[in-house]
């Protein structure tokens, strides 16, 4: 009797506890901050000497993201090995009495960090969408074997664990993204007074000059007044475009009203008369609108690329492509410009003041979309990306996870883009496209002819 008083007084100071636990964890939202209580809290509730937490990562191994023994932290195995691996593979909870007698046991672990393990106790952290790691600790302070109490403790705390640490991934993600939005917000603030100063507002100021000029004008020799009103006539319709650009930067309303290839002609054709670009747009069965948070973000990253070509690449030409298939939307944009080193440039990012790319790649990811940027120096720039609409069977991105590729010199795979680049200037349309049925007729495919390949 004595016996199962003492168990059940164990079992409640242990339920007790986890409550306690639980309500410190709740209010926790910094995940570092998190990881590290959650850690405590299993070594103490079980009083044991040591513990870790082991987080899957994307390289599909186990990473000790927290440790009682900080020389630990960083430790990595395969995620299907040693102990902690059978425990995440298999989602189940694992009692190891003695580890020296266990062939899965990877004493390498011990090895690097100095400490000796004897017994061990392990539960995965999962939560109804995903498996996140798994939850470790051992040797009993008290010398004993850990036991069925101490595995359900351990599981009740591990299931409360990872909720939390979900919720706190989740509002880490929402703070980043946060940062972000405000980050995009404060460069759109930066260049549109840019613009305003160098364009506008010298411009009006000119033209109040002109105005001094032609009252004085006009006391004197009269007959002039005409001729320097015209001119003034010609400065405030100047001004007034630049306004309009101003307006259309911030809000290109014809693309909430019309659709991405209404905005997209508009644009092109304001580039091009006001200025003196060259840009060739290519549309291809966009009779349907796209969602609207597709064609906004698209619209944006076309007008980052050709933005970037304006400013860096002295193009004789640039080429906008859009063509919509059954499953996804193409999006391409090529100039004959100078091109640049990929890699150079994205390493000094944090010595500039310019974040082009960065915005591109951000945008790219938030269409869960597969792209590339592709460049080499006097072979011009592509720019390319396939956005997922449906999510088909045939959608060149699988299980929405985006496909990032930098690519600073030729050897792009197969079929992985609406353009064939050999790194020389010559361009060649995809694998086996026939005529007529893909983006790129203003990109040098030969009308008469086979496509070269």
């Amino acid at each position: 009797m004595s016996l199962e008083r003492e168990l059940l007084e164990r079992r409640i100071s242990a339920l007790t506890a986890l409550q306690d636990i639980a309500q410190d964890l709740m209010t926790e939202l910094d995940l570092e901050q998190l990881l590290q209580k959650i850690l405590q809290a299993a070594v103490r509730v079980l009083n044991a000497t040591e513990g870790s937490l082991w987080f899957w990562v994307p390289s599909d191994e186990l990473v000790v993201l927290v440790s009682e023994d900080p020389s630990f932290v960083g430790a990595r195995i395969a995620a299907d090995q040693g102990l902690a691996g059978w425990v995440f593979t298999n989602l189940k909870p694992l009692i190891v009495g003695d580890v020296s007698k266990d062939e899965r046991f990877l004493s390498t672990v011990d090895q690097g960090s100095g400490f000796e393990t004897h017994s061990l106790i392990a539960v995965p952290l999962i939560t109804p969408t995903e498996r996140l790691g798994v939850l470790q600790v051992v040797n009993k302070r008290s010398g004993e074997q850990f036991d069925g109490q101490d595995l359900d403790v351990l599981n009740a705390l591990a299931a409360q664990a990872a909720v939390m640490i979900s919720n706190a991934r989740l509002y880490q993600e929402l703070e980043q993204e946060k940062n972000r939005i405000i980050n995009l917000q404060d460069q759109m603030n930066k260049k549109l007074a840019r613009d305003l100063h160098d364009g506008p507002a010298q411009t009006l100021g000119a033209m109040m000059m002109n105005v001094e000029f032609i009252l004085k004008l006009y006391e004197r020799e009269p007959e002039k007044v005409p001729q320097e009103l015209q001119e003034l006539r010609r400065a405030a319709s100047k001004t007034l475009d630049q306004v309009r650009d101003a307006m259309f930067e911030l809000r290109p309303l014809v693309l909430e009203t019309e659709g991405l290839q209404a905005a997209l002609e508009h644009y092109v054709d304001r580039l091009n008369s006001t200025e003196g670009m060259n840009i060739h747009l290519d549309i291809r069965s966009l009779d349907e609108r796209a969602p609207s948070r597709v064609e906004s973000l698209c619209f944006s990253i076309i007008r980052e690329a050709v933005g970037n070509v304006k400013k860096h690449a002295k193009a004789d030409n640039t080429w906008v492509i859009v063509e919509r298939r059954p499953d996804d939307l193409v999006v391409a944009v090529r100039d004959d410009g100078e091109g640049f080193d990929v890699e150079e440039t994205e390493a000094s990012y944090d010595r500039r003041g310019s974040l082009g790319l960065l915005n591109i790649k951000e945008r790219c990811e938030a269409l869960n979309a597969q792209y590339a940027i592709e460049s080499t120096p006097e072979s011009g720039t592509l720019v390319y990306l396939v956005v997922p609409l449906g999510g088909g069977e045939n959608s060149d991105v699988a299980g929405g996870v985006p496909v990032a590729t930098t690519v600073s010199e030729g050897g792009r795979k197969r079929m992985t883009g609406p353009l064939n680049w050999n790194g020389n200037g010559v361009r060649t349309s995809s694998n086996g496209r026939k005529k007529g049925t893909g983006p790129l007729g203003l990109l040098g495919e030969d009308e008469d002819g086979d496509d070269d390949e």
